[in-house]
């Protein structure tokens, strides 16, 4: 076996894994959204953490929004926590940023432990607050919405990161803050991948545990204890240990005998236990997330967020605002999946709409295509048809309008999809929206001949269509 070869192959697969999803810079579309969910050749996959801060944000549910995120649970249970080091871009920058480290400084043994706080204090805050807190914020939705969509200010988050590394917190984002991490901890401990030591060949150079970055405490353990097995639920399946053991003892195994489970969990415990008797608790860290439930129950914090939030013109199908924020992704597939580049991305100057898809109707109006429903798995855009989609109303200024000042333009009527609709010619010459019909497209001020649109489109109180779509 080559060595590094285990680091080479995850390299590389990190590598695809991020160009994958830039697959639709090149206008190929058979891989949309990011990681936390995503349409691949028809099937949809969500992150089972954005399932969970969405479920509990909007307090609905559908069928088929569950099974997307129970593929991605099925195969992470199969293949334990590796998607902190084979998929997340997140970890691979830490890593490098490491690797840098290391090479200035020397290496130095990473911290053994993983603190639970923050993944049940993002789902209650999601709860409480009627918005999938850590999806807006998560890094790794920030970076693929960075290379996606374009810079914005959310990506000091990243160099936050980063400076965490550099100020001697090694992985403290993934050990202290990620409740992703977290979350594929919990789960790991049912995967069937083990790493295997084989005692006869093992030296105790201790090689392995100098790689080790997530649980050499653990591969201590079982090494000097004679234990065939690590089951460590830290494991991130990097293969670091096994490329830099010099006789092989170490591999990849699907094979564990009772002895050396129940021995390898005794050692599980302990690394808990450790972990628990330092830092936030989970104890701690449910009471906390209980407190901000109950608190969010109590004033219903998700109506003052809302209202707080710049108002947008959303994608057609777009539920009301406060379920619309609720139930959003962040994700990028309706973006993406825009055949007139119609759709943008939200930065951070327009507060907690971050990662959301909206648009300018002067600078590039709706079609009314209607695709970016279809890839929406969790109901934050419901398919319509075309006549029933709300994104506004067209008003006319007539004091602005050249036709109301005696001149002759049919520049608005001539272009509505739905012309002699949603706007007549009263008289011959004067347009006349009909504010029942008109969909809120935008295409009528797109193609206003004034330096300064005389017809607009205003945002519209949607709340009782919504109630009716519902």
């Amino acid at each position: 076996m080559l060595k590094n070869s285990w680091n080479r192959r995850r390299r590389a697969v990190q590598i695809v894994m991020i160009l994958i999803f830039l697959l639709p810079l090149m206008a190929v579309n058979q891989v949309i959204g990011s990681l936390s969910s995503s349409r691949i050749l028809g099937v949809t996959l969500t992150d089972p953490l954005a399932f969970l801060e969405v479920v509990l944000a909007s307090k609905t549910m559908t069928l088929s929004f569950l099974v997307s995120a129970l593929l991605i649970v099925g195969a992470y249970l199969a293949l334990g926590k590796v998607f902190c080091s084979w998929a997340c871009p997140v970890g691979f920058l830490i890593e490098e940023v490491d690797a840098l480290l290391d090479t200035l400084k020397g290496k130095s043994k990473h911290e053994q432990k993983q603190y639970y706080w923050a993944l049940p204090f993002f789902l209650m805050l999601s709860f409480a607050a009627g918005i999938p807190v850590f999806q807006t914020l998560s890094p790794i939705g920030i970076v693929y919405r960075t290379l996606l969509f374009g810079l914005g200010l959310e990506a000091l988050v990243i160099l936050i990161i980063i400076a965490m590394e550099l100020v001697g917190f090694r992985r403290g984002w993934c050990r202290m803050v990620c409740p992703i991490g977290a979350f594929y901890t919990l789960i790991a401990r049912w995967s069937p991948i083990k790493i295997r030591c084989d005692l006869d060949k093992c030296i105790l150079c201790h090689k392995c545990t100098k790689a080790c970055a997530y649980t050499a405490d653990s591969l201590e353990k079982v090494i000097s204890g004679g234990c065939d097995f690590s089951v460590s639920a830290l494991c991130t399946r990097c293969g670091c240990c096994i490329d830099a053991c010099p006789t092989g003892a170490l591999q990849f195994s699907l094979k564990s005998g009772a002895n050396q489970i129940g021995k390898s969990n005794a050692i599980e415990s302990n690394v808990v236990a450790a972990t628990n008797s330092q830092g936030f608790s989970r104890r701690d860290a449910l009471q906390g997330a209980g407190l901000i439930a109950l608190a969010g129950l109590a004033y219903k914090p998700s109506q003052v967020l809302a209202a707080a939030t710049p108002e947008l013109f959303r994608p057609p199908g777009a539920v009301g605002k406060e379920e619309f924020l609720a139930k959003c992704l962040r994700c990028g597939k309706c973006i993406e999946i825009c055949p007139d580049k119609t759709l943008l991305s939200a930065h951070l100057d327009l507060g907690l709409n971050l990662g959301t898809p909206y648009f300018i109707p002067r600078e590039v109006p709706c079609s009314l295509c209607m695709e970016c429903p279809e890839v929406c798995p969790s109901g934050a855009l419901v398919p319509l048809d075309m006549r029933e989609v709300r994104i506004g109303v067209a008003e006319v200024d007539k004091d602005l309008c050249y036709a109301y000042q005696g001149d002759v333009c049919r520049t608005c009527y001539n272009n509505c999809p739905l012309s002699d609709e949603a706007i007549k010619m009263e008289g011959f010459q004067y347009p006349v929206v009909d504010s029942e019909i008109c969909t809120g497209c935008g295409i009528c001020e797109y193609v206003c001949v004034m330096e300064f649109p005389a017809i607009e489109i205003k945002r519209k109180d949607r709340s009782e269509s919504d109630k009716k779509l519902n």
